[in-house]
């Protein structure tokens, strides 16, 4: 059987499956999709996902969008990856996280980024982002005292939850914002940096995440 697919762009959602994909630690390929040269609405990209999307994943004969659910996906495919808690409540929690990661923070990231979307007169582009900085800062607010309660986003260790975590806070950076506001999550972000899966992701997709330090020798 070949080995799984993923679609990504760098610095975009699909980070976080292309970590999970080098913490299960079996052979997969990762196909680059340049977003701003419009290869996601391509005709042939589009065959493969008609919302335009990416990250895309082909694993055992199947097609799988989204992020969360290629991370379930791949955590429940694999369950000695331990990306998933074992119990109802644990895999319920998590869900909460990445479906409120999915949804509100990249919205507000969008809304920062891409005003447009989300109101076709220009004079009302300023504070269409500034709404969105606004909502991101309570956000990382609420990210940030979640984790200075505990080592990661899920009480029973590092998950899925986790790499979700990173791409948003580097996306803070993009955005100007002051993340040293968030003392727990930077901390949470350097101890993520340190896995040989997450600076594997780092290195294959060219990108930086403040406070990571790449370490020698690391290929995972």
């Amino acid at each position: 059987m070949n080995p799984p697919t993923l679609y990504y762009c760098p610095g975009h959602m699909s980070f976080a499956p292309h970590v999970v994909l080098y913490e299960i630690g079996k052979p997969f390929e990762a196909v680059h999709v340049a977003i701003k040269e419009g290869a996601t609405q391509s005709a042939e990209f589009r065959r493969l996902n008609p919302k335009g999307k990416i990250p895309v994943l082909l694993a055992d004969g199947h097609v799988i969008t989204e992020s969360a659910a290629i991370m379930y996906y791949l955590a429940l495919r694999h369950p000695d990856s331990g990306l998933l808690p074992d119990d109802p409540l644990g895999v319920a929690r998590a869900v909460e996280w990445t479906n409120w990661l999915s949804a509100v923070l990249a919205s507000s990231v969008s809304q920062t980024l891409h005003p447009g979307r989300f109101s076709p007169d220009v004079a009302t582009h300023p504070a269409v982002k500034d709404k969105g900085i606004a909502n991101l800062l309570d956000a990382f607010t609420h990210i940030d005292g979640r984790l200075a309660e505990q080592e990661w986003a899920l009480a029973s260790g590092y998950s899925v939850v986790d790499p979700m975590l990173l791409i948003f806070f580097r996306w803070g950076h993009v955005l100007g914002l002051d993340m040293d506001r968030f003392p727990a999550w930077s901390a949470h972000v350097h101890r993520a940096g340190q896995r040989p899966a997450v600076q594997a992701t780092l290195r294959a997709e060219g990108i930086t995440i403040p406070l990571i330090v790449f370490s020698k020798g690391c290929n995972a």
